[in-house]
């Protein structure tokens, strides 16, 4: 009787800690994600930055802080000049313990370009 009660509550308890494991990773990578994006959003608010300088700032930061927790990073930069905004967005994937739990990342940042206007 304890042998097939072993059987039965090991799997579960296994299934279990797997799952909130995975719960676990999938939040930190989020907050990675979302990190990722603050950062190459400052770099692209700059006035003399680029969109190629933040997306760098962004897969740096990535490969830096977490290159086994964003699998596959893509970052998306947009400087509107006529808007005067800036856009990033952070899109990866988390690694997959358990079947079935989505594991998409998405992280937006964004904020105004920084301009200098002349003294009057």
């Amino acid at each position: 009787m304890a042998t097939l009660a072993l059987v039965l509550v090991i799997p579960a308890v296994v299934f279990l800690v797997s799952t909130v494991a995975q719960f676990v990773v999938l939040y930190h990578a989020t907050n990675l994600a979302s990190a990722a994006a603050q950062e190459a959003s400052r770099s692209a608010q700059l006035a003399d930055g680029s969109e190629a300088t933040a997306r760098a700032q962004g897969e740096d930061f990535i490969a830096q802080a977490g290159a086994r927790l964003v699998l596959d990073p893509q970052v998306l930069v947009i400087r509107d000049l006529a808007g005067q905004v800036a856009r990033v967005e952070v899109r990866g994937q988390a690694p997959r313990f358990v079947p079935g739990i989505p594991t998409a990342l998405k992280a937006t940042a964004g904020g105004p370009l920084e301009r200098f206007e002349a003294g009057g």
